[in-house]
């Protein structure tokens, strides 16, 4: 199960981990959209995670992200990590068993757990954000995957976070950059983030922004997420903001899905064009439901539209122009 060229670092992996080369038993646990494998390992009685990264480059670098992931450890955000080596690209963490997310008390956890990475050491720097969904932007346009005239709105829309937003600012903290409901685990007391592949140092709204897409739905959730988060009543500036970079993660994440989908896509094929999609909230349960797949050209392209639909329902609203304007 485990590919023959990683063999020997999984040994060395296990022998200075565990004093063993023996697994009893081994899973290999799917849906992520990460290259990495990642298995379900038992060693000695006990479950571990054993987690392979199979493509290595500049974004995807194991040293940035194994630093940033045993600093999470360290300070009890990420599962306990047993081993890990950059070069041959693998590490042993805790597995954990879990539980459904507690819907009533999530967004209290969740926010002071962002509160807590965002207090560690900064991570290495990367990228900025928005200067990688721009760039994200010219190759969607570049693979020629939907004519422009399906996205001609969206992006013009956008043009006015990308005009008015606050880029390359000093104030960077160290981020998850990926603090989607698959990256948490509840093990039936707290949370634990996991998956800290795209982690560095970045601006503080991302993982707020990426988290509440997620879990905000209302007015009062948001304000109790953040009055968590920094720590008492914030003024007019921090929800814009706020507002602002949650449309910025819904276009990148839409490119990201589109990048696969045109990855993905048949020599030939032509893309279906037409833009309807289902609500945000209604996708993520057929998501769940496995009537949508993440892993197929299909699901990916479905996917791409709903968030485009999404960011492009929210900036139609009042509130992004009064949110434009509060940058100023």
């Amino acid at each position: 199960m485990i590919p023959q060229s990683k063999q020997e670092a999984v040994n060395r992996a296990l022998r200075i981990a565990f004093g063993t080369e023996t697994i009893e038993s081994i899973s290999l646990l799917t849906g992520g959209l990460s290259s990495a494998l990642v298995y379900r390992i038992e060693v000695a009685g006990k479950h571990y995670l054993l987690r392979i990264i199979m493509q290595v480059d500049y974004f995807n670098n194991p040293a940035r992200q194994y630093l940033c992931m045993k600093a999470a450890a360290e300070a009890g955000i990420a599962p306990y990590v047993w081993y890990s080596h950059a070069e041959d690209a693998v590490a042993i963490t805790d597995f954990i068993h879990t539980a459904p997310l507690p819907v009533v008390t999530i967004l209290a956890d969740l926010a002071a757990l962002i509160q807590r990475i965002h207090a560690l050491p900064c991570f290495p720097p990367l990228a900025d954000y928005l200067d990688g969904i721009d760039m994200f932007i010219r190759q969607f346009h570049a693979s020629e995957l939907l004519p422009a005239v399906c996205t001609a709105e969206h992006f013009r829309y956008y043009a006015e976070i990308q005009r008015v937003y606050p880029r390359h600012q000093p104030d960077l903290v160290a981020s998850h950059n990926d603090l989607n409901p698959n990256n948490m685990l509840f093990d039936g007391t707290r949370l634990w983030l996991v998956d800290w592949e795209a982690s560095f140092a970045n601006d503080r709204y991302v993982d707020l922004a990426i988290a509440a897409n997620s879990f905000v739905h209302t007015d009062e959730q948001e304000k109790t997420f953040l009055e968590i988060y920094f720590g008492g009543g914030v003024d007019e500036y921090v929800p814009a903001r706020f507002f602002l970079m949650r449309q910025a993660c819904h276009m990148f994440y839409a490119m990201c899905f589109l990048r696969l989908a045109a990855a993905s896509k048949l020599e030939g094929a032509i893309a279906n064009t037409d833009m309807t999609a289902p609500g945000l909230r209604e996708a993520c349960g057929l998501i769940r439901s496995g009537q949508i797949s993440l892993g197929s050209y299909d699901g990916q392209l479905l996917y791409a539209k709903v968030l485009l639909r999404e960011s492009l329902r929210m900036m139609k609203l009042p509130r992004f122009e009064e949110s434009i304007r509060r940058m100023f």
